[in-house]
């Protein structure tokens, strides 16, 4: 568990610096950047729908708006796009992308519709 946490800790620059060269890439499209931006804005701003002093519910929202955020950039990328800005090992990617893809198959069908709504797929 320690070991996992210090892996995520040291690649938590990389999939920054990973996110922000995809958000500057003009081969994605440009509602993912603006729908992952907005996500990332919900996560850093103080309003939010579960109030941040609501035990373990107000920094789970927050959460969640990044990792959809994240997973929402990564997904709608072509795949030789985020494998050309990765500057990590390649199975730390694989492991980013499985568990991207995991989210989106876990999420509500109806959220997914409106993801794929607000991107435009």
């Amino acid at each position: 568990m320690i070991g996992a946490l210090a892996e995520l800790a040291s690649t938590l620059p990389k999939i920054a610096k990973l996110l922000a060269r995809l958000a500057r890439d003009p081969r994605v499209p440009v509602r993912a950047k603006r729908l992952a931006a907005a996500l990332a804005a919900y996560a850093i701003l103080p309003v939010d729908l579960a109030p941040d002093w609501v035990p373990l519910l107000g920094q789970l929202d927050d959460l969640v708006a990044l990792a959809v955020g994240v997973t929402v950039l990564i997904e709608s990328a072509p795949q030789e796009v985020v494998v050309e800005h990765w500057d990590g090992a390649p199975e730390t990617l694989t492991r980013i992308m499985v568990a991207t893809g995991l989210l989106m198959t876990l999420m509500p069908r109806r959220v997914k519709w409106v993801i794929r709504w607000l991107v435009g797929e």
